[in-house]
């Protein structure tokens, strides 16, 4: 693989069991697994911190067995440093590794407008009409919405309404199931008067 800023290297988002790390240890730089980093982490680390390095450092990882930190080093990104026009209105763009970026912003032709389109596509009248007929549509537009809102409202109000008169016909009926029940238990009661009386009428 060709050298290369570590800062220009795609981000890893995961570690796999085949990745390679650079370790120091014991003044030797050394290969390390991403088997045996993560089996590392799992059972000894405690806390990890990270260094930030030039763009030009190269990333590597420190591990203490006696407190069980692990020290990342970390190259910084190939950063923007400064933006600015030059002299000829070109747009620079300054690297933080001293590298710069030049590029002209050429404004593009101007484009068509609703109007033009619309003559394009076979409308004959002057541009005044057009704006106005815009304008019509528009006012439409906002006069169907204000009479689905109003229709919407109205039919809310007469559910609402329907809901009410429905109520007060259930408490009808139950005022009217009550009479009913207080008739028949009154009727109940005459009828055992008059027997009652019958019976006496007879005894004497």
């Amino acid at each position: 693989m060709a050298d290369s800023p570590v800062g220009s290297l795609p981000q890893a988002t995961v570690i796999n069991d085949a990745d390679l790390f650079v370790l120091e240890q014991d003044g030797a730089a050394k290969k390390l697994t991403g088997t045996l980093l993560t089996n590392y982490i799992d059972r000894n680390l405690v806390s990890v911190s990270v260094v930030p390095l030039p763009a030009d450092g190269t990333a590597r990882a420190e591990y203490n067995r006696v407190t069980g930190a692990l020290v990342l080093y970390i190259p910084r990104g190939n950063g923007i440093s400064n933006i600015y026009n030059d002299e000829n209105n070109n747009t620079v763009v300054e690297m933080e590794d001293g590298n710069t970026i030049s590029f002209n912003l050429v404004k593009g032709d101007t484009g068509k407008s609703a109007y033009e389109y619309a003559c394009e596509q076979g409308y004959s009248g002057t541009e005044t009409e057009y704006a106005q007929m815009m304008a019509e549509l528009y006012q439409a537009g906002v006069n169907e919405q204000i009479r689905e809102q109003n229709e919407t409202e109205r039919t809310e109000v007469f559910q609402d309404m329907m809901d009410q008169v429905q109520a007060k016909m259930d408490a009808f009926d139950d005022l009217v199931d009550y009479a009913d029940a207080t008739v028949a238990d009154t009727t109940l009661v005459i009828t055992r008067l008059s027997t009652a009386v019958v019976n006496t009428t007879l005894m004497m």
